[in-house]
């Protein structure tokens, strides 16, 4: 067993620690999890320094998405504290402007006050097709939505748009593993395995039947890779 088993995992946007929870449940008890909320601020080396005075002095950390900003915002500020980086449907780079710019009309929908319609609409890019008819998942994720709330993600699309590219800190340094989901179409798989292969000894891994949340649709899966990766026992 590592000598440091303490996983920080950090949510993405829309997301509030409670899209962890499936993974947290599914995670042996030699792990001590500590699944984040990030807080409403428009810059991801923020939200890292808010966080890092609440996490544990060393620690493997895993990024959901926007999570994946902040996580390598963390190894930034602090890589003496970090064991070993996941990075789970997401991408270290820099905004594009184009996508930038398309983040405008989002943040006009949150003053416009229709953010819950917003998110509401982006389900089917949000899940794998088989999930949406999925009662208990869906009802999970309209509560885990309304504990988000606007301010949070008006917040957070600013700091998506202006994030750095920290493609340079995923060099090998670091026990290092990427996931992707089959039918992810916020990060396609092609995308991040491409990105993966020019990171010295990554773990790669692509979990078949999931949309982007795969956190939600598939816990167990990203539970059994965090152990692997982590070299602690499988997970039952």
């Amino acid at each position: 067993m590592t000598a440091c088993n303490d996983l920080v995992l950090v949510p993405g946007l829309n997301n509030t620690h409670a899209v962890f929870d499936g993974v947290v449940k599914a995670l042996p008890a030699e792990v001590r999890a500590h699944a984040v909320n990030n807080p409403a601020l428009d810059s991801v080396d923020a939200i890292a320094q808010a966080l890092l005075p609440t996490l544990p002095n060393r620690f493997w950390l895993a990024g959901f998405s926007f999570g994946g900003y902040v996580a390598l915002a963390i190894l930034a500020a602090v890589p003496e504290r970090v064991q070993g980086i996941a990075m789970l449907c997401t991408a270290p780079f820099a905004d594009s402007p184009e996508a930038a710019s398309k983040r405008q009309a989002s943040l006009r929908a949150v003053e416009e006050g229709r953010y819950f319609e917003l998110i509401d609409s982006q389900a089917s890019n949000a899940f794998h097709a088989d999930s949406l008819n999925d009662a208990p998942l869906m009802a999970a994720r309209s509560a885990m939505v309304r504990d988000y709330g606007p301010e949070r993600y008006a917040a957070h699309v600013r700091a998506t748009a202006a994030r750095p590219d920290r493609s340079g800190l995923l060099n090998g340094a670091l026990p290092t593993l990427v996931v992707a989901a089959s039918h992810d179409k916020v990060f396609p798989p092609q995308t991040v395995r491409a990105y993966a292969g020019k990171i010295p000894d990554v773990r790669f891994a692509l979990i078949e039947g999931a949309g982007h949340l795969v956190p939600m649709e598939k816990p167990a899966e990203v539970a059994r890779l965090l152990c692997d990766w982590m070299a602690i026992a499988p997970c039952p």
